[in-house]
């Protein structure tokens, strides 16, 4: 299978009060992104991620209806959009301080509306990326924030912890990197470990590739989803290209398949 590899990059202009708009049936936050595809090549302005809540107060730990559009830089609804890594929207949900992260897929109706429903976890502020690429135009990245009531536990702090050995949910991993510096492209390497610590050979592709690797600055404004590199992936060792344009505490997870199951590994990176 070839494994396509995708960098997407978003430094994202915080939800401000005069982003905040209105409309018919309920709440709604939205935010700006400049838009990019490749991590080293900044685009223009992105679109904008407009959110409706069903039941419009949210809360922590209830299921909660979300009907997204996406509007381009003019203001009109985007309705059509290509298929990448086999779904057309990819929605990231990750709270405020990086605690809590989400990867899920929106239903997409011919009129460009997105639904999908979706449990948050803890109290607090949520950003929600959304990754799209308009019909014959360029990736992009949009933002909208969403507040969750309830139980509001501190989010943990953010200790860089890779290179080195890292644990997640059910799968562990030895991360490795040379040293990461703004401006400079890193590879990063996933050698995937079992729960008896014996190398992870039996991953599967999910969502058309070997592994997906998300990586969020400590502030939320900077965004890369990036996908395995081909030829340098195999036998539990899976591979991801970032460039990242400032220094800074990053917090990123890799998401890997096997026996048909999903696991998240995150871990905490600097770059200088």
């Amino acid at each position: 299978m070839r494994i396509a590899v995708t960098i997407m990059l978003a430094l994202l202009a915080g939800c401000s009060s005069k982003n905040e708009e209105k409309h018919s049936g309920g709440h709604q936050q939205s935010g700006d992104s400049p838009k990019a595809h490749d991590m080293s090549k900044m685009g223009g302005m992105a679109g904008m991620l407009m959110v409706k809540t069903d039941p419009a107060e949210v809360k922590a730990g209830q299921p909660t209806k979300l009907s997204l559009m996406i509007h381009d830089a003019g203001g009109a609804m985007l309705k059509d959009f290509e298929v990448v890594h086999e779904k057309r929207i990819h929605l990231i949900v990750v709270r405020d301080g990086l605690g809590q992260f989400a990867h899920i897929h929106p239903d997409v109706d011919s009129a460009g509306n997105l639904t999908v429903a979706y449990a948050f976890p803890a109290g607090g502020k949520y950003r929600l990326y959304a990754d799209y690429k308009p019909m014959g135009k360029d990736q992009a990245t949009a933002i909208a924030e969403v507040r969750v009531s309830g139980d509001t536990p501190p989010a943990p702090e953010l200790v860089p912890n890779a290179p080195g050995n890292v644990t997640g949910d059910g799968l562990g991993a030895k991360v490795a990197f040379e040293k990461a510096k703004a401006g400079a492209e890193t590879t990063i390497t996933f050698s995937l470990l079992d729960a008896t610590d014996k190398p992870a050979t039996d991953l599967q592709p999910y969502l058309g590739a070997m592994g997906h690797l998300v990586i969020i600055s400590a502030d939320g404004k900077l965004y890369v989803h990036a996908h395995a590199v081909e030829g340098k992936s195999a036998n539990g060792v899976v591979a991801f290209e970032a460039h990242f344009t400032k220094p800074g505490i990053y917090k990123a997870w890799g998401q890997f398949q096997r026996a048909g199951q999903i696991y998240t590994v995150p871990f905490v990176l600097k770059v200088d």
